[in-house]
């Protein structure tokens, strides 16, 4: 998805960041061997909004991200690029 695409689902601007924690749940949960299906019931979603999390159709709440890192065993930053830049926040 290019950088500032309107997202189909929630009508909001996929920034670098988006991609970047989508790409972050998606391989942590591959890397677990859990299905979409199976995070989401652990989250307390439909399985759909973490493929859409995934694709960075739609941006993950906060609380979502706090969640999201307790059910993967990872801490919050994992999701995050770890040198966050200027050009880079300034997109978001």
């Amino acid at each position: 998805m290019p950088d500032g695409e309107l997202t189909p689902l929630s009508g909001t601007i996929s920034t670098p960041v988006d991609q970047h924690v989508g790409r972050r749940i998606r391989g942590k949960r591959r890397a677990l061997g859990l299905s979409e299906e199976n995070l989401a019931i652990e989250l307390g979603v439909e399985a759909v909004r973490i493929a859409a999390y995934e694709r960075a159709a739609e941006r993950v709440p906060s609380d979502h991200l706090i969640r999201l890192g307790a059910i993967l065993d990872v801490p919050v930053s994992y999701f995050f690029p770890a040198n966050l830049s200027q050009p880079l926040l300034a997109s978001a």
